[in-house]
C-alpha cells in the first residue's frame, strides 16, 4: 500500500467541469421567456419562450423597393406590348397591300401576255395568207401570166409576216418569263427595287425583333422580382415570431435576461440564458509539473468527490496542458481554471461513469471539488 501511494500521482485541486451552451435571441423584438430557474432540467426541443416583432423596418423597406421595381417593370412590359401590337397592325396592313400589289402586277402581266398571244395569232394568220399568195404568184410566173416582179413582192410580204410571227413569239416568251419571276419576287428587266411599303415592312420586321427581345428581358426581370418579393415575404413572416427552444437536454446554468410577463426588447444576438449538459462533463485537476513525466493520455484515474458522500468515480486522462499563470482550458467552460501556481499543469479527466450525485438536479455536479489520484 505504501508503494502504491508513493508511485501514484495526486492532484492539488480538482473539480467537476462542463461546457456552457449559450442561447441568443434569433431575431430582434420583444422577448418573453417562461419562468426559469438555475438548475431547472430542460428537454431537447422544449419551448422556453418566444420573441415577437410585428415590424421589421429594413425588410419592409426592401419589400417596398421591390414592389416599386415590380410596378415599373410591369408598366414597361405593358408599354412594349402596346408597341408590339401597333407595329404588328401596321405590318398586317402592309402585307395586305403587298398582296394586293402582287395580284395587280400579275393581272397586268397576264393581260399583256394575252394581248401578245392574240397578236401572235393574227400574225400567224397573216403569215399563212402571205405564203399562199406567194405560192400562187410563183405559179402564175411559171405560166407567164404575171411578171417575176409581182411574185418577188409577194414573197417579200411572206417573209415580213414570218418576221412578225417570230417577234411576237419572242415577246410572248419574255412576258411569260417575267410573270414567273414576278411571282417569285424577282425583276428581270432591271435591278430589283423595293417599294416604299416593302421598305417600311422590312423596317417593322427588324423593329419587332428588337421589341420582342426587350419584352422577354423585362418579363424575366419581373419573374426575378416576384421571386425576391416572395422570399422577402417569407423572411418577414419568420421575423414576426421566433420560438426559443432548448437545443439540448440539460440544465439551466444561468439566466442572462429575465423578461417577466411584459417582456423586454432585445436585438438579434443578445444573450438569453446559459445551459449545461450532463452528457459533457469532466474533471479538471491541477498537478505538480514535477509529476508530468508520470502522466500520459489514456491513463486511468480515481476521482473522489469532496461532498461528504465518499463517492468514487473511475476516469481516464484525455488532455494535459501546462504553463505558469492563467490557463484557458477550452472555450465556454462552466468553471474557468484558477490561477496556477508555478510549475503546475492542468489535466482533464474524462468520467467513465456518471453516479446519481452528478445528475441534472445537482447541476450535473459541475463545480464540485474532488481529489484525483492517477494510477501508475
Amino acid at each position: 500500500m505504501l508503494w502504491l501511494r508513493n508511485s501514484s500521482v495526486s492532484s492539488r485541486v480538482g473539480y467537476i467541469n462542463g461546457t456552457v451552451i449559450n442561447l441568443y435571441a434569433p431575431i430582434p423584438g420583444i422577448a418573453q421567456l417562461d419562468p426559469l430557474e438555475p438548475g431547472q432540467a430542460l428537454q431537447k426541443g422544449q419551448v422556453l419562450g418566444a420573441i415577437t416583432n410585428d415590424r421589421n423596418p429594413q425588410l419592409e423597406t426592401d419589400r417596398q423597393n421591390l414592389v416599386t421595381r415590380l410596378a415599373q417593370a410591369e408598366a414597361e412590359r405593358t408599354a412594349l406590348d402596346m408597341q408590339i401590337a401597333s407595329r404588328e397592325a401596321v405590318r398586317s396592313q402592309l402585307l395586305s397591300k403587298a398582296s394586293s400589289q402582287q395580284q395587280l402586277e400579275e393581272q397586268f402581266f397576264q393581260q399583256g401576255s394575252e394581248r401578245t398571244r392574240n397578236e401572235l395569232r393574227q400574225a400567224q394568220e397573216s403569215l399563212a395568207f402571205a405564203k399562199i399568195e406567194a405560192d400562187r404568184y410563183q405559179s402564175l410566173v411559171e405560166s407567164g401570166a404575171v411578171s417575176q416582179q409581182l411574185a418577188d413582192a409577194a414573197i417579200s410580204r411572206a417573209r415580213e409576216a414570218q418576221a412578225v410571227v417570230a417577234a411576237k413569239q419572242n415577246e410572248l416568251q419574255r412576258q411569260q418569263t417575267a410573270l414567273a419571276a414576278m411571282r417569285q419576287g424577282l425583276q428581270l428587266d432591271a435591278a430589283r427595287t423595293l417599294s416604299i411599303p416593302e421598305i417600311r415592312r422590312l423596317d417593322l420586321e427588324s423593329e419587332l425583333v428588337d421589341l420582342t427581345l426587350k419584352r422577354q428581358t423585362v418579363s424575366a426581370t419581373i419573374q426575378e422580382i416576384q421571386q425576391e418579393i416572395k422570399n422577402l415575404q417569407q423572411q418577414l413572416e419568420l421575423q414576426k415570431k421566433a420560438l426559443i427552444k432548448a437545443p439540448i437536454e440539460g440544465v439551466v446554468w444561468s439566466i442572462t435576461n429575465r423578461t417577466g410577463l411584459l417582456g423586454i426588447p432585445l436585438t438579434a444576438g443578445d444573450p438569453l440564458l446559459e445551459m449545461v449538459t450532463c452528457a459533457d462533463t469532466w474533471v479538471t485537476a491541477l498537478v505538480s509539473e514535477r509529476d508530468r513525466g508520470r502522466l500520459r493520455i489514456g491513463q486511468q484515474a480515481e476521482i473522489q468527490l469532496l461532498d461528504g458522500t465518499n463517492t468514487n468515480i473511475s476516469g481516464r486522462i484525455r488532455s494535459i496542458r501546462g504553463g505558469p499563470g492563467k490557463v484557458t482550458a477550452g472555450t465556454d467552460v462552466a468553471v474557468p481554471p484558477p490561477d496556477l501556481v508555478r510549475n503546475e499543469v492542468e489535466v482533464q479527466v474524462s468520467l467513465l461513469e456518471k453516479p446519481s450525485v452528478l445528475a441534472a438536479g445537482n447541476f450535473c455536479g459541475i463545480g464540485q471539488s474532488a481529489t484525483v489520484n492517477f494510477l501508475p
